[in-house]
């Protein structure tokens, strides 16, 4: 008979508790496995030493009955101090970056959202945990089994050929090992990180403003967003304000996870400024010392220097005038059958880092006729590196491509931009994200 393995749940939802325990009998039928359940931390822990289990299935909050009893993050540091071996599967009712970050710090072997589909996740991780120490042991085994062979031939023989023979296969069965073991770690690591960032850009995503609202607001117009990783330190934001609508191109220090966090924060600290204020050179103010306190930027010269530059516009659709500020990105406008790029020049300075706490940032009004076409964007575009020389592609042949589609409609536009830019970069490493967004009143 196989050996029992223990395992607990530790959730205070009782109804919960009984379904997943359900599940997981199902699945593991064919194991030996013994499930036992508590309400909160501090039962779990009355049974942990004599248990000792394989495994914990641990809820993130478990105060829902008793506001004073421990989280499972103090469950988890207790379970970790009195047996290393025993794994511990974090379970949470939200998808914060931070509740899973902070899981894994603690020493959480993975970290599961209670969703439609929580059982299949709950018992596909616990099949992962059962597989690595499967292997765990067997290399175990192995070694000993090398190491009894040899103990053994040392009794009944001296023959030297023989021991030499013996330490090589115990050598080559340990290396072996060692080598497996560490593999499976370094797999199973970049899939549990590469699975957090996918699971980071559906959050950034649903951050950013859903493209049907801006079309529906500006027909004639269009968003190209390509990250250079799987999340992005640019974004882009929009809000309809009765006659007018706001619009953003932001580019955040970095890029992939760092710019990401950035981008989260300056995209809650705009949205905060706009609700406030309908002057762009106040928004912008605001902005700047949202996120200078937020990342605490005042306080001494040691803190973080990170910021952004932004190009932002309110967009009167009724009667086509345009209000911009920008931090060190500009407005570009192309007026219907002119041949040349009216460039308007943003204020030399970023959002946050080294800039002043009261920096104005100038506003610029602008008359606009119906038919006439405007562009915000990051740098991404014009610093992509590619072509027969492997240069980038620069300020002034983008403007030049601009002015050569201008018969186009913005989706057409977007179309052309996109591929143009791929064909350029060939196989060559995108080095930034690309945003780029074009307006035709």
């Amino acid at each position: 008979m196989s050996k029992q393995t223990n395992i607990f749940i530790v959730d205070d939802n009782k109804i919960f508790t009984m379904a997943l325990k359900g599940a997981m009998e199902i699945a593991f039928q064919d194991m030996n496995i013994s499930i036992h359940a508590f309400e909160t931390g501090e039962r779990c822990m009355e049974s942990f030493m004599q248990v000792l289990p394989e495994l914990v299935i641990l809820d993130y909050h478990l105060n829902s009955h008793s506001p004073d009893a421990v989280d499972g993050l103090e469950v988890l540091d207790k379970i970790k101090s009195n047996h290393k071996e025993t794994s511990v599967i974090m379970l949470t009712s939200n998808d914060e970056i931070d509740t899973a970050l902070k899981s894994f710090n603690h020493g959480a072997s993975d970290y599961v959202v209670k969703t439609g589909n929580q059982f299949e996740k709950i018992n596909q991780s616990i099949s992962k945990i059962f597989a690595k120490k499967e292997l765990a042991f067997q290399n175990e085994k192995e070694a000993k089994q090398a190491v009894e062979l040899l103990i053994s031939d040392k009794e009944h023989s001296f023959q030297q050929e023989k021991e030499k023979r013996i330490a090589e296969l115990l050598s080559i069965t340990i290396e072996k090992a060692e080598v497996e073991k560490y593999k499976l770690i370094i797999e199973e690591k970049n899939k549990d990180i590469t699975d957090s960032i996918i699971y980071a850009k559906r959050i950034q995503q649903a951050k950013l403003p859903k493209k049907e609202d801006i079309y529906a607001s500006l027909p004639d117009s269009f968003v190209l967003f390509k990250p250079k990783a799987i999340v992005s330190g640019d974004f882009y934001f929009f809000q309809k304000n009765k006659q007018s609508v706001f619009i953003a191109a932001a580019d955040c220090t970095g890029h992939g996870v760092p710019g990401a966090f950035l981008s989260m924060i300056g995209s809650e600290k705009l949205q905060d400024a706009v609700s406030v204020s309908s002057d762009t050179s106040e928004i912008l103010t605001r902005l700047n010392k949202g996120i200078k306190t937020s990342l605490r930027q005042s306080e001494s010269f040691d803190s973080t220097r990170d910021g952004m530059d932004i190009a932002l516009c309110s967009v009167n659709t009724t009667n086509y005038t345009i209000n911009y500020a920008g931090a060190n990105r500009p407005l570009w406008i192309i007026r219907s059958g002119q041949t040349e790029v009216e460039e308007i020049k943003a204020t030399k300075k970023a959002i946050g880092g080294y800039t002043e706490d009261e920096q104005h940032f100038d506003t610029h009004q602008l008359q606009l006729a119906k038919g006439d076409s405007f562009y915000i964007f990051s740098d991404g575009y014009a610093d992509t590196f590619g072509g027969e020389a492997g240069k980038k592609l620069m300020t002034k042949r983008f403007k030049e491509i601009l002015l050569d589609i201008q018969h186009k409609p913005m989706p057409q536009q977007e179309i052309y931009l996109d591929t143009f830019i791929e064909t350029w970069k060939a196989d060559a490493e995108q080095v930034d994200d690309i945003l780029v967004i074009g307006v035709r009143l």
